[in-house]
């Protein structure tokens, strides 16, 4: 497109420090419209998936877990993180399976987005998965506290609108369902 802006260019890689879950990168840039040299610091993390999931009643399947971020509980749609050579699909049918118990009838993609371009590589793959049954005790990791909860599909706009639902890539992956659903 004749409208883009240029790409800046990586000159160097000062360091990456290596956090288990995601590595820093911390790069010398230049401007591709005078030269000028930046330092700028990235994340980079493998992809992860968020599962909206509904049971053959129509409930959707959330789980309640201990964020560190905010030092709080937080309900959310079931996730993870995509596995080295796994594929997204995948890694949405384990991890609801792993976190929750159900397993769904059938699963696909609704959307995906990046979760902050501004310092993330990584994405977010959006996957709707209906006719959840529960199969299972749920097996989450062993550092996951993680309490279940069925709620009726239709008070899902007042847990978002009462702060109750409040992850924004949660609420990403609520709007990709929700554009699904509309047609």
């Amino acid at each position: 497109m004749a409208n883009e802006p240029p790409v800046w260019v990586k000159l160097r890689e000062r360091h990456a420090r290596d956090h288990h879950i995601f590595t820093l990168r911390t790069y010398d840039v230049a401007d591709p419209r005078n030269g000028h040299e930046y330092v700028r610091t990235v994340i980079d993390a493998p992809d992860w998936v968020n599962v909206v999931a509904v049971t053959t009643s129509n409930e959707l399947v959330l789980v309640r877990q201990f964020r560190f971020g905010t030092w709080a509980n937080s309900l959310e749609v079931p996730g993870g993180v995509v596995d080295l050579g796994e594929e997204p699909l995948t890694t949405a049918t384990r991890e609801l399976e792993e976190e929750t118990g159900y397993r769904p009838a059938s699963v696909k993609l609704v959307g995906v987005s990046h979760p902050n371009p501004a310092i993330q590589s990584n994405r977010l793959h959006s996957y709707l998965a209906e006719g959840c049954q529960l199969v299972n005790q749920a097996r989450p990791d062993v550092s996951e506290d993680i309490r279940v909860e069925l709620v009726p599909r239709a008070s899902l706009p007042e847990l978002v609108r009462s702060g109750q639902i409040t992850h924004s890539l949660v609420l990403a992956t609520l709007f990709f369902e929700s554009l699904t659903r509309s047609g």
